[in-house]
């Protein structure tokens, strides 16, 4: 697509809503951005869409999971109707593999039930909902820490030093995830949570609390995982 990525955005945005006969207020309901983000995306008025406005217009104008990301980059939405529904789950013996739009879900789950808990604060089931919530959000954030530390093991390349370069550029939909969950402050309950999340960020050279023989252990981790993918 030529031009800018907002302009593209905002082009492919309008044509998509008007191919679907859909109005600003529709797409709000259909689960997108509210009907003034919308209108000013396509005005090509944010320079700079937020990971969630981007998966909100990937639901509400029916484009596959990273179709309004890769807009951004230069490529092209995919309808979901021109590609056959997707699995979404596999699986072997001991182990159970998610697809990209499985744990973007299951995240935006969690997001729903972090809301419902805090709008029923005061009810008589409001401790009960605010614990389930805690383990379903540690939950659902193990999954998409896994998920993002495989993309970026297979793709970061170290430095001859053995700390870790970041990953180069790559697909836009894992960029886009791994700025949204980065950007948190998250809260790590154990040492084990707290030394993945180091791991995570040591990949992408975001690090600076990592010692020599930490960097040692994360530099033979990735080489293992290297010599298993091989």
């Amino acid at each position: 697509m030529e031009g800018n990525g907002i302009e593209n955005l905002a082009r492919a945005v309008g044509e998509r809503r008007r191919q679907l006969n859909l109005t600003l207020d529709q797409v709000k309901t259909a689960g997108g951005p509210s009907d003034v983000t919308t209108g000013k995306i396509e005005k090509a008025q944010i320079p700079e869409p937020s990971a969630r406005t981007l998966r909100r217009l990937d639901v509400a104008l029916r484009w596959t999971d990273g179709s309004a990301a890769r807009v951004l980059t230069g490529g092209t939405p995919v309808p979901v109707e021109d590609v056959p529904p997707p699995g979404g789950v596999d699986a072997d013996a001991d182990s159970v593999t998610l697809s990209l739009a499985i744990v973007g879900d299951l995240s935006d789950l969690a997001k729903r039930y972090e809301r419902l808990a805090s709008d029923h604060h005061g009810d008589p089931l409001a401790a009960e909902l605010g614990r389930v919530n805690e383990r379903f959000d540690l939950l659902v954030d193990r999954v998409m820490r896994t998920w993002l530390t495989v993309q970026l093991e297979r793709r970061m390349t170290p430095t001859e030093a053995g700390a870790a370069a970041g990953s180069p550029p790559g697909d836009p939909v894992v960029e886009m995830l791994l700025g949204d969950y980065l950007d948190r402050t998250p809260r790590p309950p154990t040492a084990q949570d707290a030394d993945e999340l180091r791991y995570l960020r040591w990949l992408t050279g975001r690090a600076d609390d990592v010692d020599p023989p930490t960097q040692q252990r994360y530099l033979a981790r990735w080489r293992a995982r290297q010599e298993t993918a091989g």
